[in-house]
């Protein structure tokens, strides 16, 4: 039996390094999600501590300009802060996205031709055992031949 030998095999073997790429790039688009969430989230705590941080210093009847022009132009800042990680934000989730479903039309494709490579590998064997099952059929019925051939010469004697 000669060995089974996939012809397309490099086919095979280039769909496992796209799909390995594939999956670093994903894992680097979801490091770079978290870290966009974790400043977002951040920019969120640090306007809520400033807006409490303001509700409790704020004294009744007192009246801070300077302070209070900052405290808004900071507000201000923050949350034009936030509007701006929060859209990316979205687009590295965008990206996210993208970046599985490249993931996953990749592992198709590649399991795919692994299916295609198994099948044929069982048709191989399939074959190989039939081409041995003949050799095996063929040696019997010779044998069998010589056998009876020689039972005939004895019996004539």
């Amino acid at each position: 039996m000669r060995k089974f030998k996939f012809r397309l095999e490099p086919v095979v073997s280039l769909k496992r390094k796209v799909e390995d790429q594939r999956k670093m790039e994903l894992a680097v688009a979801k490091r770079d999600l978290e870290a966009k969430e974790s400043r977002l989230v951040k920019l969120h705590r640090d306007r809520t501590s400033c807006e409490s941080q303001r509700d409790a210093s704020g004294c009744p009847g007192s009246l801070d300009i300077p302070g209070t022009l900052l405290y808004y132009a900071y507000m201000e800042k923050l949350t034009d802060d936030i509007a701006d990680h929060t859209s990316r934000v979205e687009r590295s989730r965008e990206n996210v996205g993208e970046k599985r479903d490249l993931l996953v039309k990749s592992s198709s494709e590649k399991k795919a031709l692994e299916k295609l490579r198994a099948k044929m590998k069982q048709q191989h064997v399939l074959e190989a055992k039939r081409a041995e099952q003949a050799i095996l059929d063929d040696t019997a019925s010779k044998f069998h031949g010589r056998k009876s051939h020689t039972r005939l010469l004895w019996s004539k004697e």
